[in-house]
């Protein structure tokens, strides 16, 4: 009999799409399923995990399952730790492994919460992308998922040690656009086979192309910049869906020189990124809400009226202040 196995990896960018390719080469009956780290991601996650256990009633101690998790961060929320529990629980009473491999710092409410039912594997050091766990973890060796591992790495850690093409730009375009996770599911499993473009994707880019230009075009219409500090020039732009908010930083890096570009979307999402190694991403994320990730990529949301954009750079432009206060007060 063939292990039922369930993947869920992170959505929006190629380290979520790579950690599930690297999975579908070990495992490729498993079905996938790509999610954001939004609060109500992870109530469609528990979701997922509480009704493919009971598909899977029928399995006899024998018949082991596996649920695997890359890339998502579990947010630090009773109520949402409590669901994930729950269905972890129902999980494992129904004969499945579960393995959750992220990056991400998490509290260690949500680690304590998650332990009994779940073999986690994590990298806060920030020196490993997911993709790289997933490897490590189910196809040390594999020369195919090796490769991938460090293509992940490459665009997670902005390293430009390779080329790549432009398939996390695609990503972006298959996750705003109709029949998303079907297009993302069949793209990972592309990739998991080593197909890293071919015709339908050059098309499906061609497309994608024109709404990026558009998109670009309007976004560099909202730039305004700050001195912080008196230091930092930081440059506060709004973002598009259709815009894949790492690349289009480095764009606006080489364009306006600034040490940090926040780029804010019109559901309250904040995207951060730094040129400049005295800032910390992870510190300005910290002061907003539902706000984590690394040195040099963050994310977080923000609380002011998403039509007001002197309200938003206001209140991003405090949380770099507060972040450098931080800093300081660290040292």
């Amino acid at each position: 009999m063939i292990m039922k196995v369930l993947l869920i990896s992170h959505e929006s960018d190629l380290d979520g799409l790579v950690s599930a390719a690297i999975a579908l080469v070990r495992y490729p009956q498993a079905k996938t399923v790509f999610l954001g780290n939004k609060k109500e991601s992870f109530e469609t996650l528990a979701r997922f995990v509480y009704a493919f256990s009971i598909s899977s009633i029928s399995f006899s101690p024998q018949e082991k399952g596996l649920i695997i998790i890359c890339d998502l961060p579990l947010i630090e929320d009773e109520a949402l730790i409590d669901l994930c529990r729950g269905a972890f629980c129902e999980a494992k009473k129904a004969g499945f492994d579960i393995v959750w491999l992220d990056h991400h710092p998490w509290s260690e409410a949500a680690k304590l919460a998650i332990d009994p039912f779940v073999e986690t594997v994590f990298d806060e050091t920030g020196n490993r992308c997911a993709a790289e766990l997933v490897y490590g973890k189910f196809l040390l060796g594999n020369e195919l998922a090796n490769k991938l591992a460090s293509m992940a790495h490459s665009m997670d850690f902005f390293t430009n040690d390779q080329y790549l093409t432009p398939i996390s730009e695609l990503i972006v375009y298959y996750h705003n656009n109709y029949g998303r996770y079907e297009r993302l599911s069949s793209l990972a499993m592309k990739v998991s086979r080593g197909i890293l473009w071919d015709v339908d994707m050059q098309n499906d880019y061609a497309i994608y192309s024109q709404i990026q230009r558009k998109a670009k075009v309007e976004a560099f219409q909202t730039i305004q910049f700050k001195q912080i500090d008196g230091r930092f020039k930081a440059a506060f732009i709004q973002s598009s869906p259709y815009i894949q908010n790492s690349l289009f930083a480095q764009e606006v890096f080489e364009k306006t020189h600034s040490d940090v570009v926040i780029l804010y979307s019109s559901d309250n999402r904040v995207s951060i990124r730094r040129n400049n190694n005295l800032i910390s991403c992870r510190r300005i994320a910290q002061n907003l809400p539902e706000g984590g990730g690394h040195e040099f990529a963050a994310g977080a949301r923000f609380k002011s009226n998403p039509l007001n954009r002197n309200e938003i750079i206001g209140e991003l432009e405090e949380a770099i202040l507060k972040s450098l206060v931080d800093t300081q007060t660290c040292l």
